[in-house]
């Protein structure tokens, strides 16, 4: 009898891609979400049930499994009993006790049974039945077992199939370690090769390698023409629509929901369950459940089932805050207008949140994505901490990422985690490991143009999907958090710009040398394609923003010392004055991470500790900072109750 049509298996599509290559005889590489659940037979089960039920539909009498850590499994004992019929090795996969001869003497009768006799024979019935009861005998390597595999699918019988877990720590790079890994290969390349097809020739003697990533799996083994590779998908809409019509009536005052009012809560939840597991989106029942939240609320039901909090901090945010965010940014970043601007219209969308997106759906992407761009030590990294502490209350929400680190190809892995079997797999990644503990958070990664081009493929995955799964199989959600990247890419050629030239002169220089890169250079414009008005240029560093930058820092000097009940008085023209020559000396272009360190630092900071040091002021001194002809540093004064000073300032 011929296999059934593939289109007449129920489940999960991909088992029906399965059933196709099987009638094709062909050995499988199933890869993907293989811990997830499939449903199959209209019922949800482990991948390996729900394999075994489509193959038992297909028509194969036996099915195996084999594991380093459990063997070689049956589907049921029977099957075992008949592949040891069909191979010849009846009782090979187990201990069989001999049967119990009596005692005989010389003559070769049976002796009168005595007391010593009865003793001895009350033993080996015991010993019998310990032989008898005995667990089966294993492989003593996986060699060993390999090579008991060999009769099973030569034999022509009938239909046999194993499935075979994690084969990369047995024929990939984790198991290269083990002195039986030459072996291994060895036997695994034979059973691809010489499966037997069974009468009456319908299907072959199946080998099904289940792992979580391709790459695990030598290269010689899933292209070759003998194997089929099928990936293990998540869910689609379809399934995610069955599976959640069947959950929804436990959600929490489901009854209480007119039918129309579920149908529109199921039409929104199938659309924010993309990309979930079908055991996460069982698992919403219990969610709903204990937090008290209905199915008609689903974009809170997956905030708080994926982050496990009550509120989305960004429904909660101050809208004034938001409103006013150009004006409190800028308090902090200064000479930037145009880069505040365009970061203030952004947030101004994501809290609001109407954006382009179909109708009962949430955007998985990021809620805000930045390229900064300019020269270095204008404000950039000071922008994404204000905006942490703008929008998350806390500049500690912000985790920044050194591109410099991740040059090399296999660096990646530090941000996702090693693969199973690698060394720090059971660490996780840096960057996933951050975003489970922190969705709602700031990522910022800096100098983005040094690390290694197979790094984008990451950072593509985060603007489009919104997530990463790491090498334990989590998933890390940045659909709650602002994604930043930071460059100095154009840096080097604002020499050849017209003396003092204008902001659009110099965004315009910047947004063509990181078009120039990503087009030509790197060669990937998807990424710039996806970032579209995210591209934000910073202004140089100018003389008047140089004066505002020394007076944010002295304003915090002094209120430093007025906490400890001392006052200031700082000659604050003859500082800027000189803090202007020494960095206009240089170029404005070099930034301003000068200023504080090691300018106002060790010309201000430092000649008045060593002063407080010395004379020990009681509280209520004032102190004056001023200039001399030796300056920098500047000098240090206690000025009296009748001294008439007054401080040079520029307010």
């Amino acid at each position: 009898m011929s296999p059934p049509e593939t289109s007449t298996l129920p489940g999960s599509l991909w088992l029906q891609r399965l059933a196709h290559e099987v009638n094709r005889q062909r050995h499988l590489v199933i890869h993907g979400n293989i811990d997830d659940l499939v449903r199959s037979s209209n019922r949800y089960d482990t991948l390996t049930n729900s394999v075994f039920d489509a193959l038992r539909v297909l028509g194969f009498a036996v099915l195996a499994r084999y594991s380093i850590d459990e063997g070689l499994t049956f589907a049921n004992e029977s099957h075992r009993r008949e592949i040891e019929r069909l191979s010849g090795q009846e009782g090979s996969m187990s201990v069989t006790a001999p049967a119990p001869m009596p005692d005989r003497g010389a003559s070769g009768q049976a002796e009168a049974v005595g007391p010593r006799q009865s003793r001895l024979n009350t033993a080996r019935e015991q010993i019998t039945g310990q032989l008898r009861t005995a667990p089966r005998a294993r492989a003593r390597n996986p060699a060993e077992a390999l090579a008991a595999l060999v009769p099973m699918l030569t034999q022509t019988a009938t239909p046999c199939a194993i499935i075979i877990d994690s084969p990369d720590l047995l024929i990939g790079q984790a198991g290269q370690v083990t002195d039986q890994f030459p072996a291994q290969v060895a036997y695994v390349r034979r059973l691809v090769r010489t499966a037997a097809i069974p009468a009456p020739g319908d299907l072959r003697n199946t080998l099904i390698f289940v792992t979580r990533d391709l790459a695990d799996v030598p290269i010689w083994l899933r292209e070759s023409p003998h194997v089929a590779v099928v990936p293990a998908e998540l869910p689609r809409i379809e399934e995610r629509r069955q599976l959640l019509s069947e959950t929804m009536p436990s959600y929490h005052r489901d009854d209480e929901l007119t039918d129309q009012m579920r149908d529109q809560a199921l039409s929104t939840l199938v659309n924010l369950t993309e990309g979930m597991t079908a055991l996460d989106i069982q698992s919403l029942t219990a969610t709903s459940r204990k937090a008290g939240i209905e199915a008609g609320d689903g974009r809170r039901l997956l905030a708080r089932h994926r982050f496990a909090l009550r509120d989305d901090p960004w429904e909660k945010l101050d809208l004034v805050k938001i409103r006013n965010s150009a004006e409190i940014l800028g308090r902090r970043v200064v000479g930037q207008e145009h880069a505040v601007h365009e970061v203030s219209n952004i947030l101004a969308n994501a809290r609001v949140g109407i954006d382009f997106v179909a109708e009962g759906t949430e955007g998985s992407r990021p809620k805000g994505v930045f390229f900064f761009v300019g020269p270095t030590g204008v404000g950039k990294t000071e922008l994404a901490k204000s905006i942490a502490e703008l929008v998350f209350d806390d500049e500690k929400a912000m985790r920044r990422f050194d591109m410099s680190e991740y040059m090399q190809e296999h660096a990646g892995e530090r941000l996702t985690g090693a693969p199973p079997g690698f060394i720090g797999h059971e660490q996780g990644g840096v960057l996933t490991n951050w975003m489970l503990e922190r969705p709602f958070s700031v990522v910022l990664f800096d100098e983005i143009e040094k690390a290694h081009t197979k790094i984008y493929d990451k950072f593509l995955q985060i603007i489009d999907d919104g997530r990463l799964t790491d090498g334990q199989g989590r998933t890390a959600y940045f659909s709650h958090s602002i994604v930043i990247f930071t460059s100095n890419i154009g840096a080097a050629g604002l020499a050849n710009l017209p003396a003092n030239p204008s902001y659009s002169v110099v965004a315009k220089h910047f947004r063509d040398e990181v078009e120039e890169y990503f087009h030509s250079k790197l060669q990937r414009p998807e990424f710039l394609g996806r970032l579209g008005g995210g591209v934000v240029p910073f202004d140089l560093l100018r003389p008047e923003v140089i004066g505002q930058i020394v007076d944010k820092f002295l304003d915090q000097l002094t209120a430093s010392a007025l906490a400890k009940g001392f006052e200031l008085v700082v000659d604050r023209l003859d500082l800027i004055e000189e803090v202007q020559a020494h960095l206009m000396g240089a170029g404005p272009r070099y930034g301003a991470r000068e200023i504080r360190s090691p300018m106002l630092e060790q010309w201000v900071q430092v000649p008045l500790s060593h002063w407080m040091l010395q004379h020990t002021p009681t509280p209520g001194t004032r102190i004056r900072v001023y200039r001399t002809a030796e300056s920098p540093p500047f000098a240090i004064d206690a000025l009296t109750h009748n001294d008439h000073a007054i401080e040079r300032t520029r307010r």
